[in-house]
């Protein structure tokens, strides 16, 4: 069932970047984005937008179809919530320092390299700047390309509504995630999760999936079920995204492993790690995470001591509590269709390795 759900996961992505396309490249916006010195915008958004998974986009489908909808007419609003993740994209790669996307140089980079071939000069920040501005236009036609979704006014207004405020949350967090970073000082383990909770459950996993239970017309207790499920599932990808930023292979991670100990990101990982460490420990591990000159050595500490402490372990038994917390919501759903896939994402999200 886990390569089924991957398999219609790729089919709809199609349908998806296709709808994309099509408000993309309608004669209106395209002239709206006419940027002579840039070329192509709309062309450019789209190959960006390409390059993910979909998730969202798919999971606001699987949403629709949990309570019984028809998803045809509602692929513009699968579109929609992949272009916003676009733009927030290309502002994260900047706030991170990130230079690849994708295994793809960054928007940012993007845009300093194909500026500096115009003979410019300060492209780097030229490129921050641009990538800055894409991302906003991203984020501005996020809700025009909504308003195309077949639905009644009444509904498109609640998601609207709905989408404003957890993007304005996600925001929020990202700002904390940006704080935190630089703070010598360790937070408690329950600001950690409440940053998981906020940055990536509430907008991966909860606002696609109950905005296709809203537009399919669903019940508030489907709601408030699939809102459970979506929960304990976000925390748990988002745990699995920390693993792989420690552990995974850079080739299928499209970003050099380690980029969270260079940008000092606080996660459940580093949490225990520095509560537990010795102070000779303690005293390595501050000159490694933040460092901009982290490599293979400094990433195989990190690892061995998160392995000879049992760190890992522990976390990826917290993992799979989280999988049977959203198994046990999604059981108590009164899901019309696609139980199937819901239940298959779970073993999906526990097993990720990109």
């Amino acid at each position: 069932m886990k390569n089924d759900l991957k398999t219609l996961f790729a089919k709809r992505k199609e349908k998806i970047i296709a709808t994309l396309e099509k408000f993309l490249l309608k004669k209106e916006t395209k002239a709206l984005l006419k940027v002579p010195f840039l070329g192509d915008l709309p062309n450019r958004l789209i190959e960006y937008t390409k390059g993910g998974k979909c998730l969202r986009g798919n999971l606001v489908l699987l949403g629709a179809e949990a309570a019984g909808a028809d998803i045809k007419g509602l692929y513009p609003a699968a579109a929609a919530i992949e272009l916003f993740q676009s733009g927030i994209l290309m502002h994260d790669d900047i706030i991170d320092g990130d230079a690849f996307r994708r295994g793809k140089p960054s928007a940012h980079r993007a845009f300093a390299i194909d500026t500096a071939k115009l003979g410019l000069k300060g492209t780097e920040k030229l490129g921050e700047s641009l990538a800055i501005c894409l991302g906003d236009i991203a984020l501005m036609l996020t809700f025009t390309l909504l308003l195309e979704t077949k639905s009644n006014d009444a509904t498109l207004r609640q998601v609207a509504s709905f989408w404003g405020k957890e993007f304005a949350h996600v925001g929020a967090a990202e700002m904390e995630d940006a704080y935190l970073s630089l703070c010598e000082k360790m937070p408690e383990e329950k600001r950690i999760m409440a940053l998981y909770e906020g940055k990536t459950a509430g907008y991966t996993f909860t606002l696609p999936l109950l905005s296709g239970v809203m537009l399919g017309g669903g019940k508030a207790d489907l709601e408030k079920k699939l809102a459970k499920y979506a929960l304990a599932l976000g925390v748990l990808f988002q745990i699995r995204d920390d693993e792989l930023g420690l552990f995974g292979n850079e080739a299928k991670l499209g970003k050099p492993v380690g980029s969270d100990i260079r940008e000092n990101k606080k996660t459940l990982f580093t949490q225990r790690l520095f509560s537990s460490a010795s102070k000779k420990e303690l005293a390595e591990l501050k000159k490694i995470f933040g460092s901009q000159t982290v490599g293979e050595k400094e990433v195989a500490y990190v690892r061995e001591l998160l392995e000879k402490k049992g760190i890992r372990s522990e976390i990826n038994g917290l993992a799979e509590a989280l999988g049977k917390r959203a198994e046990r919501a999604l059981l108590g759903a009164k899901v019309k269709s696609g139980r199937e896939y819901l239940s298959a994402l779970i073993e999906l999200s526990k097993n990720r390795n990109a």
